[in-house]
């Protein structure tokens, strides 16, 4: 068995939080969205996971430094092929990025699909994660759509465990389009993935974290 988990990190606000659950839990590979690159070293140390794959999106004003910030996997095992395919958004992962607006947040950052082949002792996966565009509330807007259809076309054919923050939430139509062409593996039972407590927007039950295969 592989034991594969994924989580947004909200840049460096859990860092003393999610790095001992990792810890804890022991996953084989961990999917990282919104984390910090500066980070990397205390979680690489911390979970013990030393294979590494980060994909900057943008950089952050709420980072030292307006430190560049990202998603991940990380790996007990040897990782090959890794790959960074941008879908949606703008520039090279290094713009500052501009919350004024949803339109805004998609002109200054790139939007990546992060995948690696892992090979453990009985199994090889390929496993990838992503940061989706975000929007008021998780009303669809047209950029999603589209970048939706781009995300599609960038796995279409391929064999991969998709895991991210995808920000349309389940039940609605950009969620929906994913969990059409791949099994979402979210339990129906779920109600939110988003901690009541923790997350920045308070508690609110949508599903928008998720476990494709």
């Amino acid at each position: 068995m592989v034991r594969v988990m994924t989580l947004n990190v909200e840049l460096s606000r859990h860092l003393h939080r999610f790095v001992p659950f990792a810890r804890h839990a022991q996953p084989d590979v961990l999917c990282l969205q919104e984390v910090v690159e500066s980070d990397m070293p205390t979680i690489v140390e911390g979970t013990g996971l030393s294979h590494v794959h980060l994909a900057a999106i943008s950089r952050h004003h709420g980072t030292p430094g307006e430190a560049p910030f990202g998603v991940a996997l990380l790996s007990r095992a040897e990782m090959s092929e890794r790959l960074t395919e941008p879908y949606a958004g703008a520039g090279d992962g290094h713009t500052l990025l501009d919350r004024q607006s949803p339109e805004t947040r998609v002109a200054t950052r790139r939007y990546v699909l992060a995948s690696a082949r892992i090979a453990f002792e009985n199994v090889t996966l390929d496993v990838a994660t992503t940061h989706f565009p975000w929007t008021d509330h998780g009303q669809p807007r047209d950029f999603q759509f589209h970048a939706m259809d781009d995300l599609i076309g960038r796995f279409t054919g391929r064999r991969l465990l998709l895991t991210g923050d995808f920000n349309g939430p389940r039940g609605g139509p950009v969620f929906n389009r994913l969990a059409a062409v791949l099994a979402d593996n979210v339990p129906d039972s779920a109600r939110t993935t988003l901690d009541p407590k923790l997350h920045r927007a308070g508690p609110l039950d949508l599903v928008v974290c998720g476990f494709f295969t």
